[in-house]
């Protein structure tokens, strides 16, 4: 297991034991026993802002996509998707700066085919010490939501707004794909309000075990850039075994991680 960089009160930072790229991070839970309340989520948040605009000034970092999965550990190939290395809870990042390898260009190959990169040792050890070498709030702390005495009853319960992705032109729909996209977005992701985050796990969980038959697994996709216009868009995908060829693999190879200007 590789050196853990950073530490914070629940996650740590790392990098993984197969880097795929510069920019290929590991945002870790500490202690798997720690159950996923709102004082993880908010910590879980603040890793990420910190590496966040760490990134930023240190490589020119200027989008992140991140990946995780809940009860689903991809076997075989695991196109689309970064291989586990532990069962302790853990988000990949990537990110991504002019010239650097992107995501979508190291998932898009099955794993045995992978190439771990080199010399990210000078990267690790200014990231130990940027900012004084504690993890920090992101500045100005969640972006506070608007108003919402006007909602109808429930709405203040819904932070995201969750639909099925439609099949591809001339395909069938094979459902077991939706999107979701923050009702009150901030300006990037570790801005999001932690129960807001809570409230998408716990939709994640209820999309897949609703299914018929339940689905084993559901993994997140998402892909924020700053600055932007628009939100980002969260890909959510339910999982099974034994199901070929697996959604997110063909997301990947169809584009779906692939910014708007080519990076590599």
């Amino acid at each position: 297991m590789r050196e853990q960089l950073l530490a914070s009160t629940f996650w740590g930072i790392r990098r993984p034991k197969v880097p795929l790229a510069q920019g290929h991070f590991l945002l870790r839970l500490n202690d798997p026993s720690i159950a996923f309340g709102a004082e993880s989520a908010a910590d879980l948040l603040r890793c990420y802002g910190h590496l966040r605009r760490a990134m930023t000034d240190l490589a020119g970092a200027t989008a992140a996509q991140l990946y995780i999965a809940l009860n689903w550990h991809p076997v075989g190939d695991a196109v689309g998707e970064p291989l586990p290395e532990t069962s302790t809870p853990t988000v990949h990042a990537f990110f991504s700066w002019p010239g650097s390898t992107t995501a979508a260009s190291a998932l898009r190959l099955p794993a045995h085919q992978r190439v771990a990169v080199g010399n990210t040792e000078g990267l690790d050890e200014r990231l130990r010490v940027w900012g004084g070498g504690l993890v920090s709030d992101t500045p100005g702390g969640p972006t506070p939501g608007p108003d919402r005495a006007w909602e109808p009853p429930g709405w203040a319960d819904r932070p995201f707004h969750i639909e099925p992705v439609g099949p591809a032109p001339g395909e069938s729909f094979r459902g077991g794909h939706w999107s979701a996209v923050a009702r009150f977005p901030a300006a990037t992701l570790d801005g999001t309000d932690p129960l807001s985050l809570l409230a998408l796990a716990k939709n994640m969980t209820v999309l897949a075990s609703h299914s018929r038959p339940p689905f084993q697994g559901v993994t997140l996709w998402v892909t924020e850039e700053w600055p932007s216009p628009v939100p980002a868009v969260i890909h959510l995908f339910a999982r099974r075994h034994g199901e070929e060829p697996q959604q997110i693999a063909d997301f990947v190879a169809g584009g779906g991680l692939d910014l708007p200007l080519s990076q590599d």
